[in-house]
């Protein structure tokens, strides 16, 4: 909301700085503060990129490197407005995911637990005087003590601590290694991080900004740790000279077809457009994957959440039958 609100104001002629005053008042709640000091800073005549980097515990690194690049370029409607369909796609896959884990963690996980101290009682052996209400109700209890609340307890704590790391950029940049290094999801984070260079550097180029200098702030604007160091790497290439069709096929990061792109974006003068076509079809690759990977994720959940719950009833059965069976034969014992 708030960049997609901010978007919207600049988009249609308001100042900076009074749009992000605006926010101040009508922005949500936990990020009007914010607001305010990249007012005054736009009024200073200050980026408000730098504002950001001060509140990264709020922003994606790749939120900051692509302002800057728009700051710097020309386009910073075209990089909020960026911002804000990512958002809005983050958002949509979270509530998706999301909806399916309150359904199977919030209501079917405490449904387990208190079951589980029941069927654990009656895997004690018989006690020689039977069973008893007061025996049944101090068994129970001690395996909820002892079983069922740790459970929980340790649940709780390794969201809390997976809460904590994920706010930090180390754990950030790990995360992002792992991604890029799964088969199909990596593919999708790739060509998310090349939407985004390739339409910072095409925005940035069609304001006239140099080559070399462009292509620096557009690998900042990746926001990928494995990508962006070998975007980097030939930002000094290009300053001496080299295509970028031929410092970019050294990278081996982009399709051969985004390749040809941009050789003819060089070829005819109109390299801008070209990249930021090529983004254009990095960015319907991205939504169409994203789509197919979040019915995968969502069958994938429900089929786990099946396989568990069968086999807890399957042993819940297997414990019960042989109770029953162990109650008769301490009875035919008894007589």
């Amino acid at each position: 909301m708030f960049f997609r609100e901010l978007h919207a104001l600049v988009q249609s002629g308001v100042l900076l700085a009074a749009a992000c005053r605006e926010l101040t008042r009508r922005g949500p709640g936990g990020l009007r503060g914010v607001a305010a000091e990249m007012a005054a800073a736009a009024e200073g005549g200050k980026p408000i990129s730098s504002v950001m980097a001060a509140h990264r515990n709020l922003f994606y690194p790749w939120h900051i490197g692509i302002v800057r690049a728009a700051e710097a370029g020309g386009f910073l409607p075209e990089a909020l407005e960026q911002i804000a369909h990512a958002y809005e796609v983050e958002w949509e896959t979270r509530s998706a995911l999301r909806l399916r884990l309150f359904i199977y963690v919030v209501l079917g996980l405490p449904a387990v637990l208190v079951s589980l101290p029941g069927l654990l009682m009656l895997t004690e052996p018989i006690p020689a005087q039977g069973w008893t209400p007061e025996l049944v109700l101090q068994s129970v209890a001690r395996y909820f003590r002892t079983v069922s609340i740790p459970i929980a307890v340790a649940l709780v704590v390794l969201f809390l601590i997976w809460q904590a790391l994920g706010a930090t950029a180390r754990f950030q940049a790990v995360q992002q290694r792992l991604v890029l290094a799964l088969p199909v999801v990596g593919r999708l984070a790739r060509a998310a991080a090349l939407d985004r260079y390739l339409a910072a550097l095409g925005l940035m180029l069609r304001g006239g900004m140099p080559l070399g200098q462009a292509a620096e702030q557009a690998a900042l604007a990746a926001g990928s740790v494995t990508l962006t160091p070998k975007l980097l790497a030939i930002v000094p290439s290009l300053r001496e000279g080299m295509p970028l069709a031929r410092a970019l096929a050294e990278t081996d990061l982009l399709d051969r077809e985004m390749q040809g792109l941009a050789a003819t974006g060089e070829a005819t003068g109109e390299l801008p457009d070209m990249l930021v076509r090529a983004a254009g079809y990095y960015r319907a690759e991205t939504d169409a994957k994203r789509k197919i990977l979040l019915r995968v994720a969502q069958v994938t959940l429900g089929v786990l959440w099946l396989s568990a719950a069968g086999a807890l009833v399957l042993w819940g059965l297997r414990v019960y039958f042989d109770f029953v069976f162990r109650v008769s034969d301490w009875m035919w014992e008894g007589m």
